[in-house]
């Protein structure tokens, strides 16, 4: 608002105080929505004091005494002036050179621009309602993006454009891409979706938006760069495809033809470590024999299982299944093969169990992860501040393992009964 004042109000500019005084008046009023209320005199100066109280015809000694200014005392002050004509936010607004309105207008105008924001992108990005919807509603997770739309709502408005057009480019199932040759391809730029900028931080949101919506209620926003990779690998891009490995033994691989490589370490009994750049050359993976793969989670386990039984085809995921797994993992299973699948039995363990199941359905079976098992083998490692992850278990049959780590509230480890896994799977080869 331009400060255009009338040559009378000039006073209020060049007596000490009443600058002062009308910052404190306003927000007064904006906190009330009317002339109301009273201010402090605190903090005035003598001078600033002696100007104020010369308005009201009175001794700064009795103003220093009351200690406050009543807003409508000031405003029916003014009536007996010749600023008669003025209201009090006239003058306010006049002298401090913008428009002044209530905290509760301001809330309602900032409201209805946000709806109008979210109303214009959802004209034009129509397919992406369902996140939009999610902005709208200001769920917690959106709250950096709100701050974003405060700082610059035009740049924030191109790059939500920009990251629900990369959404409508991702792979199809099935096939990889790498992110800066996805970025160059979306936007021309092959750094425009890297995770520390805005347009790759939104792609990011969208996706575990997607997520949810898709019913992985347990889905949260990445925090690491591990669960960002998987969340990205969900959709076939990927950032690094020679640190995202599986390990793996008595496999064999193709394309059209079985690869030499994958061929060679079956008849070597060799161990390899398979990253998902090479993951991505063959489109079969089986066992060299049988109908069965045997997968544990633990590196040392695995270790251990391939030292004693180097003609089985075992693969370790070492924790967390990531992208090279998955891809691995899922291979097996569309050649027809059954996935024996065993982990630690801690909140964690549990959780990748309920993953496998959730995926595969009857081609993984849980493998020792059972009650008598956990109860034989049962750690001193209290677990009880992690119990809470077990509440979004939804497959049955791990129910009653989970029922028995929320009494224990101790976890078990696969080192303690790899015994027992070695000997499962001598005595099922053996059939």
């Amino acid at each position: 608002m331009d400060r255009k004042i009338d040559h009378k109000l000039q006073v209020f500019l060049e007596e000490p105080g009443f600058m002062k005084l009308f910052a404190l008046f306003k927000e007064k009023y904006r906190s009330l929505g009317r002339v109301g209320g009273s201010v402090s005199l605190k903090g005035f100066a003598d001078d600033e004091l002696e100007a104020i109280a010369g308005f009201y015809g009175i001794s700064k000694a009795k103003l220093s005494q009351k200690g406050t200014v009543s807003l409508q005392a000031f405003e029916k002050e003014l009536a007996k002036t010749s600023f008669s004509e003025y209201t009090l936010l006239d003058i306010m607004e006049k002298v401090l050179g913008e428009k002044i309105i209530s905290k509760k207008e301001e809330r309602r105008l900032e409201h209805e621009r946000e709806e109008a924001f979210i109303q214009s992108l959802l004209e034009e990005i129509p397919g992406a309602h369902w996140w939009l919807q999610r902005l709208a509603e200001k769920s917690p997770d959106t709250r950096w993006i709100w701050s974003l739309y405060k700082q610059n709502d035009e740049d924030l408005y191109e790059k939500i454009i920009m990251a629900y057009r990369a959404f409508t480019y991702l792979p199809k199932q099935g096939e990889f891409e790498r992110l800066p040759f996805f970025s160059e391809r979306v936007s021309g730029n092959p750094h425009y979706f890297d995770s520390q900028r805005t347009a790759g931080k939104l792609l990011h949101h969208m996706l575990f938006v997607d997520q949810l919506r898709k019913g992985n209620n347990r889905m949260t926003m990445p925090k690491t760069v591990e669960e960002l990779n998987d969340l990205l690998a969900e959709y076939g891009i990927f950032r690094d495809d020679l640190w995202n490995f599986v390990t793996c033994q008595q496999l064999l691989a193709s394309t059209e033809e079985v690869h030499p490589v994958w061929k060679a370490a079956c008849e070597s009994r060799t161990v390899m470590n398979v990253p998902m750049k090479e993951l991505m050359k063959v489109d079969k993976i089986w066992p060299i024999h049988g109908n069965t793969v045997w997968v544990v989670e633990n590196s040392g386990v695995a270790s251990m299982m391939m030292d004693a039984l180097p003609k089985v085809p075992i693969v370790c995921t070492h924790g967390q299944v990531r992208m090279a797994g998955w891809r691995l993992l899922d291979l097996i299973v569309q050649s027809g093969a059954t996935i024996f699948y065993s982990g630690d039995m801690d909140p964690e363990g549990l959780l990748i169990a309920d993953r496998m199941k959730t995926r595969y359905k009857d081609k993984v079976i849980l493998w020792k992860m059972e009650k008598q098992t956990y109860l034989n083998y049962l750690s001193e490692e209290d677990i009880a501040d992690r119990l809470s992850k077990l509440d979004s278990i939804r497959n049955s049959e791990l129910f009653e393992l989970r029922d028995v780590l929320k009494e224990q509230k101790k976890a078990c480890y696969q080192e303690s009964f790899v015994n027992e896994l070695k000997k499962s799977i001598e005595n099922y080869t053996h059939k």
